[in-house]
């Protein structure tokens, strides 16, 4: 696991050398262990180490073949490198070290840019061919691993983190518009839009190719959007799933260091530690983050779940006093403004000062698995949109959009005259702030011009391609394309990677992905259902029926009373109107307007819009961004 960075230019500039070097070291905490830069003709590669898999020197990049023709740097894990690895060696390949890195590069020789299908694991790297001239990037299918790139003069400069294509010089950092907004509608920046100017991701599952100045990108996977017809029964179905389960995690125990498993007191991450038990893992410690607040604490369920599983397990206590003395690094390691990830922040914090450079978590459960209750409250407002669709929308924005009312409820005037039912049923649960109260927050500078929002716009694009479909398979595709890709995933990388920890999310790993999205919808969308039936008889005698017998639980923080407690009188300094005036993002009488009503009316304000706000004017200032 590690940092890459690097650009190429159809004219070198001795600046570029700098640039580069730069960017390395803004990437030191996600490879603290080596890390180097180099020249190939117009090209220049960097690559910051995090030593996983053959510890040695051998593994160190950005890495060349054998002719020195053909270079990589690298971030991830390829699962599949020892199966790999024998077919290149029969095609004459020769192997310096045991790396995964090595298994990649001697793959581009043979394949080219179809290399990327045959790889199975978590993965964003760059290679160079002096041969044609020719950059590739690319990012593995779920977008596990990011990586950024923005357009230079004749060429593009790319790395693993926003941070770092800032500390290059080369980018501006400058505000964009729209991911500013997009921010305050949905509490994070989903693609293509950044929080800086011209800075784009690659997509997940993509490859863009530079080559003669110009950039093309194409993806080379997509997830599954149809049900395969299934004869066997859901036992069997089930039988087959478990295989693959235990297939995948057999394969992620690669490592010659240390394991820690993230664990809550839910069915994901016990299961993982199930399937570990089964496939013989060992040196594995179990790590909870625990709560004053008893109504936020699963230490207890997490604590017996590690007993009844034979796992070694810590509970790392999370006073929130604690939390507030480490905000500032915290809004540092998120890379980009969220709402979400520090509890990321903080089990990654632990799980690093305990020794461990890799973890493994329950991520993407409840995406594929149905895990999510939120269900019942589309389901409601999309029966409410089609009812409404045809009452007119200044009837709703009349009824229901005034600063009287909770936010919470303002949100139902989209339901008011929806061109698209489904997508205004979205808008309903997922949106914080709506158009006109984004505009009265927002400068002139950053507020927005008529037409949809960038949530509208966003949650529609998605939706368009699943026309048709049922509303739970609608709603699984939008969690994992609108949620779990551009915040948990990102967050999670963001957060792990700030602390130099390897997050290793198991339901992520594709051959799992391919399946169960495969599967019809009501079948693996039934409360986890599934999930437990593929693992019940890996778990130990009890442990099944006590997480059935569990009531669902969402790992989150206790904001609201920290807000109004240990972290009021930092928030009060952060929403200061000189301040706020300062970042020449915000309005200060708006914010000031926010926080007081806030202080009065906490429910119907709701924590997570205050912590927008101040998450964003904290991560301005941190990183010295300008309108």
């Amino acid at each position: 696991m590690c940092g890459i960075a690097g650009l190429v230019a159809q004219r070198r500039d001795e600046t570029f050398g700098v640039a580069v070097e730069k960017m390395a070291a803004a990437l030191i905490h996600r490879g603290p262990d080596s890390g180097g830069v180099q020249q190939i003709g117009p090209c220049l590669l960097a690559n910051r180490r995090l030593a996983i898999v053959d510890l040695s020197e051998r593994g160190m990049q950005p890495m060349s073949n054998e002719d020195g023709n053909v270079w990589i740097t690298y971030n991830g894990e390829c699962y599949n490198a020892p199966e790999l690895r024998e077919p290149l060696l029969a095609r004459g390949h020769h192997f310096r070290s045991t790396t995964d890195t090595e298994i990649i590069l001697h793959l581009y020789e043979e394949f080219g840019e179809g290399c990327v299908e045959k790889l199975r694991g978590m993965f964003a790297f760059a290679i160079w061919d002096e041969r044609a001239k020719k950059l590739l990037l690319a990012r593995d299918r779920m977008g596990i691993k990011p990586l950024y790139f923005a357009a230079i003069p004749q060429g593009i400069v790319f790395a693993s983190e926003v941070k770092a294509l800032l500390a290059s010089g080369l980018v501006p950092a400058r505000i964009q518009s729209e991911g500013i907004r997009a921010f305050l509608q949905l509490g994070h920046i989903p693609p293509p839009w950044t929080p800086i100017q011209n800075v784009q991701p690659l997509a997940p599952g993509e490859v863009a190719v530079w080559q003669h100045g110009k950039l093309r990108r194409k993806a080379y996977w997509h997830l599954p959007e149809g049900s395969r017809s299934f004869r066997g029964s859901e036992d069997s179905i089930a039988g087959e799933l478990r295989e693959i389960l235990l297939d995948a995690c057999r394969v992620q125990l690669m490592s010659d260091v240390p394991i820690a498993l993230f664990l809550s007191g839910g069915v994901d991450s016990a299961a993982i530690g199930a399937l570990m038990r089964r496939v013989g893992a060992k040196d594995i410690r179990a790590l909870t983050v625990g709560f004053e607040e008893e109504e936020y604490d699963e230490s207890a369920e997490s604590a017996k779940t590690a007993g009844m599983l034979g796992i070694p397990h810590t509970v790392i206590r999370l006073p929130a006093r604690q939390m507030a003395a480490w905000l500032d690094n915290a809004v540092w390691a998120m890379d980009q403004p969220t709402v979400d990830g520090l509890n990321s922040y903080w089990i990654c914090r632990a799980a690093a000062s305990a020794g461990f450079k890799v973890a493994l978590s329950g991520q993407g459960g409840d995406e594929l698995f149905g895990g999510y209750e939120s269900l019942k409250w589309f389901d409601r407002f999309d029966t409410a949109a089609n009812w409404l669709r045809f009452a007119p929308r200044w009837s709703g924005r009349a009824l229901l959009d005034h600063d009287a009312f909770p936010f919470c409820w303002r949100k139902l005037s989209y339901l008011f005259g929806a061109d698209d039912p489904f997508v205004a049923s979205q808008l309903a649960v997922k949106v914080l702030f709506l158009e006109r109260n984004t505009r009265d927050l927002l400068t002139d500078v950053f507020a927005a011009p008529a037409g949809p929002s960038e949530a509208a716009a966003h949650l529609a694009a998605w939706s368009e391609r699943i026309n048709g479909r049922s509303l739970k398979e609608k709603l699984a595709f939008m969690d994992i394309h609108t949620h779990l890709e551009p915040r948990l995933l990102r967050d999670a990388d963001a957060m792990s990677m700030a602390h130099s920890i390897e997050l290793r999310p198991i339901f992520l790993d594709h051959m799992i992905v391919d399946y169960v999205m495969s599967l019809p919808a009501d079948l693996r969308l039934n409360n986890k259902k599934l999930l437990f039936d593929a693992t019940r008889e890996l778990m130990p005698d009890g442990l099944y029926a006590e997480l059935v017998a569990r009531p669902k639980r969402t790992f989150t923080f206790p904001f609201r009373r920290w807000l109004g407690g240990e972290l009021r009188d930092d928030i009060q300094d952060t929403f200061e109107a000189e301040r706020i005036r300062r970042a020449g993002i915000f309005q200060p009488e708006a914010v000031a307007a926010l926080w007081h009503r806030y202080q009065r009316e906490p429910a119907a304000v709701g924590w997570s819009r205050l912590w927008a706000v101040y998450v964003l004017q904290r991560w301005c200032e941190t990183m010295k961004v300008t309108a």
